[in-house]
């Protein structure tokens, strides 16, 4: 869930609380900050501490945050980390989380560039046009943002920019099928293929599923004659007939 963190943190520092604070990121990550009356004297995350981990989780947007006041442990006070600081990015992070959520549902987004609008437009930077080239019309919000290389808040932030320019627009999320039914379906189209062409048909299935810019995970109602007929495309004449007066037996539904 997009969130901004500053409404979690600015009551703690105000009213001079002392506790633990947790911020749970959904991609994997987890940080916790050291307050002793109203000030932040130490962080930690996964893979961080100190003033490094402090800065890295300011920029997490899709959080969720639990205070256990009065809670301590033992910590080393790292006098790099600035409470003030922390504040004042915090209110200006805000305000560009406030443009996040009125223009991005979540992290499930797609959006796709025009490419003619985005050779024209003059208002954007470099690194707005490095997030462009990102977008390609399948891929979502989530999958995105570990090939930016970049923070969540940045990249959200430079995807708003691109959004506001009319660079990106959003496209309709497909109908997935369900796990069970992508399952049966990719189960029983592999066994007519190793009936047909041995154990190179699984192969067969993934060259399909990637030459029509899928995966075996975002199979898409859609995507079946698609997939079907990029199948049928990878077999010689009799194998392509027998796969195809085969397929037209199924009920997909």
């Amino acid at each position: 869930m997009y969130q901004p963190l500053l409404p979690v943190v600015k009551p703690l520092i105000f009213e001079g609380k002392s506790g633990i604070l947790t911020i749970t990121h959904k991609y994997g990550d987890q940080a916790r900050l050291y307050v002793r009356e109203g000030i932040i004297e130490h962080g930690t995350t996964n893979r961080l501490e100190g003033k490094n981990a402090v800065a890295t989780c300011l920029r997490w947007v899709n959080i969720t945050t639990s205070f256990d006041e009065g809670q301590t442990e033992p910590f080393s006070t790292d006098s790099e980390i600035d409470t003030n600081d922390v504040l004042s990015f915090l209110e200006k992070s805000a305000k560009n989380i406030a443009v996040i959520q009125k223009r991005i549902r979540d992290d499930q987004a797609i959006f796709q560039i025009d490419s003619q609008k985005l050779n024209t437009a003059t208002k954007l930077s470099a690194d707005d046009l490095k997030i462009a080239l990102l977008f390609d019309g399948k891929k979502t919000i989530e999958e995105i943002l570990p090939l930016a290389g970049k923070s969540e808040l940045a990249v959200l932030t430079h995807t708003c920019r691109l959004i506001m320019a009319g660079v990106a627009e959003q496209v309709s999320a497909k109908d997935i099928l369900p796990e069970e039914k992508r399952t049966e379906l990719l189960e029983a189209i592999e066994d007519r293929l190793i009936d047909l062409v041995g154990p190179a048909g699984a192969i067969l299935i993934e060259d399909a599923l990637a030459n029509i810019g899928t995966t075996a995970e975002r199979l898409a109602a859609e995507d079946i004659e698609p997939l079907l007929n990029e199948i049928g495309s990878m077999l010689d004449e009799e194998e392509q007939e027998d796969f195809r007066a085969w397929a037209e037996k199924q009920t997909w539904e």
